[in-house]
């Protein structure tokens, strides 16, 4: 099913798919980009893109980048969506299907608010959590999430948005950003 969303303003991201000389030219246009910010050069830059793509695309990812959130300056959050098969048999009842799939979280996430919604495209369930995150030389870090789950109308797939910052402050503006471009997902007609 093609879909389609609104990406938050200030996004800098690139679309995942299976051309990969569509990705190619993706990851050096935002290398071009961002690669001075970044201290680095285009292709190294580019490169290091190309390198998740493999990852990425195995992993269902097909929109992956990062957008200015909240009121302080230098607050970013990571915006990946996923989209994921159902195993060999479809589920039926997707208001059922999203009560399951929220008690799973909770299980998972035993410290999130988790709770079904109803998006224009169907039922779903969100949740938001927060933490730390620790990287292996002992340094911890904040990390608040939002993440929607949002079985998808053709029965055979589901959505999976994620957004995560490593700023509490930004928390408010992180819940709002993901809410908006979960209820911009929409289906369109395959040309």
């Amino acid at each position: 099913m093609p879909l389609e969303i609104d990406l938050p303003p200030g996004f800098a991201g690139m679309p995942v798919g299976a051309d990969d000389k569509m990705n190619r030219g993706h990851a050096w246009t935002i290398a071009g980009n961002l690669a001075d910010g970044a201290g680095t050069s285009v292709e190294e830059f580019g490169s290091y893109l190309m390198a998740l793509v493999p990852t990425m695309r195995a992993n269902g990812v097909r929109v992956f980048g990062k957008f200015a959130v909240g009121r302080r300056k230098g607050d970013v959050a990571t915006l990946t969506l996923g989209v994921a098969r159902w195993p060999d048999v479809a589920p039926g009842n997707r208001d059922a299907l999203v009560e399951a799939m929220a008690a799973q979280f909770r299980s998972r996430h035993e410290h999130a608010v988790v709770r079904p919604v109803r998006l224009p495209i169907g039922p779903a369930v969100v949740g938001f959590s927060g933490g730390e995150f620790r990287l292996p030389d002992r340094d911890a870090r904040t990390q608040i999430k939002a993440e929607y789950q949002i079985p998808l109308p053709d029965g055979r797939s589901v959505v999976i948005l994620s957004v995560v910052a490593e700023s509490e402050d930004a928390w408010p503006a992180v819940a709002e950003a993901t809410a908006k471009v979960a209820w911009s997902l929409r289906g369109r007609a395959a040309a």
